[in-house]
């Protein structure tokens, strides 16, 4: 795995440890039964004192004090959270010559786990570590705060061993014990018993280990306050998203239905870039030149450097109106410079070599530019190949993701990307802003953002529908969603100066981008995290609740999305299962993509494997 990928990960699993430490040293998550304090074998006129609990700011202090005063030694065993927050009270107990051990993490009970984190707190605390557990003493004591019948319960039972809670102690209760069992010789457990002392010098890892438990103890409520914060900035800006989504896609249709249809039909030359494309370009090709545009549709096709025969498969065509160039490998955005440079109309459609076109298709992507100052239209994407999960999933995405999109920024008029596959350009546009870039890796967004800069409109038009061909393997998902990523990243850094200019790029387009294509992705995990940690961690079960209820807000929303385009809801059922599953690849793009933005790193034109389902498919 790459450094980036192993810091993130490790970063994850230390902030959920974190977490999930402060859950458990807060008294968040259960814990075990206590057990019973085992007897020990003492000499006669020997007494151990032993102390559990603590160290307590209010008592622990007290007691040493008149521990000192007569003289004694005895053994504590204190609580590993008590001990990280009053570090210098265990410092004091060791310094004054006292033996020390830990009983628990928490108050009130024992088990395997609580007593290592003790122990490593009592190691960051005092360099002392290794002390066996021992259990809490369940005697009358713990709730008695007078001191003769502290002593009396203590004189009732055995002399050798006096256990004792640190809460329960005052100076009379030792004067007491001390007066009541005068001529007895006051020691420590070890030296009662001649055991093991119960402390050893602690090693530099449960030192450390040690450090870090305790910063997370002291700020796991600043960690699950950050987090928690987060993610309700990532459901606000999803319910945002969603709110816009679904009312402005409502009135863009509305307003599109209720306003005057202008005839618009040029003479159009499609140019189509090709590399490696053998699997569909017949199909894609023959679409076009079988459209039912009125006017003449000439097909351009730049073969950018195939190996697979690409220019061969059109050529074979024997079609009117298709021309075939080819180039050394230059990439796509030199193919389409190459393609628009030969294209005899003014009327441009830009289309991937993997996209097949319905008749009607050309007419309805180039009939918006016969508006006033519309530069460039945008069509209407839809997935051909569909059947299997990762391909329905997909199907999803298109519709009630990036097409949903288009229809709220087409309303806000500030479209940044006109996807590849199909759009439509004035070529005075298209000059006007230097043709085709190579500065980033999404051309398509790049020549669109400069054009709406240069004052012409984007507008989007759901009924140009084209039918492409999605990845079918993860691997090639990823290479492409990674491909977009990393070159919308880039164009919006290169177009960041939209943010100082008077145009709608600059106001809502970027703004947009940077909320939910960046934001919202990058820190969407804080929202699972975070429904983690309240479900199983810190006995939240309502956290799974409120991420219910919000799933079925989104799924109702992409069904809202699959009826506005005219698509079946029959794939609806698959949308929770895409947001457990499928919805995390886009987590781990859009991370990756902001670390190589942040390094800078180059990536080269990549293509998919084909397989030819580039196909019309029926709603």
């Amino acid at each position: 795995m790459r450094v980036h990928w192993v810091s993130l990960a490790l970063g994850l699993c230390l902030l959920m440890g974190a977490l999930a430490f402060h859950a458990y040293a807060t008294g968040r998550v259960g814990q075990g039964a206590r057990p019973a304090a085992p007897a020990e074998a003492v000499a006669p006129g020997v007494t151990a004192l032993v102390f559990h609990g603590g160290p307590h700011p209010r008592y622990t202090p007290r007691l040493l004090d008149e521990l000192a005063r007569h003289g004694l030694r005895a053994t504590f065993f204190l609580v590993g959270a008590h001990v990280n927050e009053h570090p210098e009270l265990a410092r004091r107990i060791v310094r004054e010559g006292h033996e020390v051990g830990v009983s628990s993490f928490r108050e009130g009970g024992r088990d395997g786990l609580g007593t290592a984190f003790a122990r490593t707190a009592l190691a960051a605390a005092t360099g002392v570590g290794g002390a066996p557990a021992e259990p809490e003493p369940d005697t009358p004591d713990l709730h008695r705060y007078d001191a003769d019948h502290v002593v009396a319960d203590v004189l009732a039972g055995p002399r050798g061993v006096v256990r004792l809670h640190v809460s329960s102690v005052t100076p009379a209760v030792v004067d007491g014990l001390v007066a009541a069992l005068a001529g007895h010789r006051f020691t420590t457990l070890a030296g009662a018993t001649g055991r093991p002392p119960a402390a050893t010098d602690a090693g530099l890892a449960e030192r450390v280990t040690g450090h870090a438990l305790s910063w997370a103890q002291h700020h796991g409520d600043v960690l699950a306050a950050v987090l928690g914060a987060v993610a309700a900035a990532v459901a606000a800006l999803a319910a945002l998203r969603t709110a816009l989504q679904l009312g402005l896609a409502h009135t863009s249709r509305r307003l599109r239905r209720e306003l005057p249809v202008r005839p618009h039909a040029p003479p159009v030359s499609v140019v189509v870039p090709a590399y490696n494309e053998v699997a569909n370009i017949a199909g894609a090709v023959r679409s076009i030149a079988a459209s039912d545009h009125p006017a003449e549709v000439e097909v351009v096709v730049v073969d950018d450097g195939s190996t697979d025969g690409t220019a061969d498969a059109v050529r074979a065509l024997g079609l009117p109106n298709v021309r075939v160039v080819g180039q050394p490998n230059r990439g796509k955005f030199a193919a389409l410079n190459a393609g628009i440079a030969l294209a005899r109309h003014d009327a441009l459609v830009l289309v991937d070599g993997d996209t097949v076109f319905e008749p009607g298709t050309v007419s309805a992507v180039v009939r918006p530019l016969g508006e006033p100052g519309v530069g460039a239209v945008s069509g209407n994407v839809k997935v051909a190949n569909r059947g299997g999960l990762l391909g329905a999933w997909q199907h999803l995405e298109y519709t009630a993701g990036s097409n949903l999109d288009r229809q709220v920024l087409n309303a806000l008029e500030c479209i940044p990307t006109i996807p590849g596959a199909i759009g439509a350009f004035r070529r005075e546009a298209l000059e006007e802003v230097g043709g085709i870039s190579p500065d980033t890796l999404a051309e398509d967004t790049d020549a669109t953002m400069a054009i709406t800069r240069a004052g012409w409109r984007v507008v989007y038009e759901p009924a140009a529908r084209a039918w492409t061909e999605v990845p079918t393997g993860v691997g090639g998902l990823y290479k492409q969603r990674y491909r977009w990523s990393y070159g919308t990243f880039q164009s919006m850094w290169k177009h960041r100066p939209a943010l100082r200019e008077p145009n709608r790029m600059g106001r809502f387009g970027l703004l947009y981008l940077l909320l939910y294509h960046v934001l919202l992705p990058a820190s969407a995990p804080a929202l699972d995290l975070y429904v983690l940690y309240g479900a199983f961690v810190a006995d939240a079960p309502w956290a799974l609740v409120v991420w219910a209820a919000f799933l079925v807000v989104q799924t109702a929303g992409a069904g809202y999305a699959l009826r506005l385009d005219g698509e079946s809801l029959r794939v609806l059922w698959l949308f929770p299962l895409q947001q457990f599953a499928y919805r995390q690849l886009t987590y781990v793009v859009v991370i990756k993509s902001l670390f190589t933005a942040l390094h800078g790193v180059p990536l080269p034109w990549l293509t998919a494997r084909r397989s030819g389902l580039a196909r019309v498919v029926g709603g």
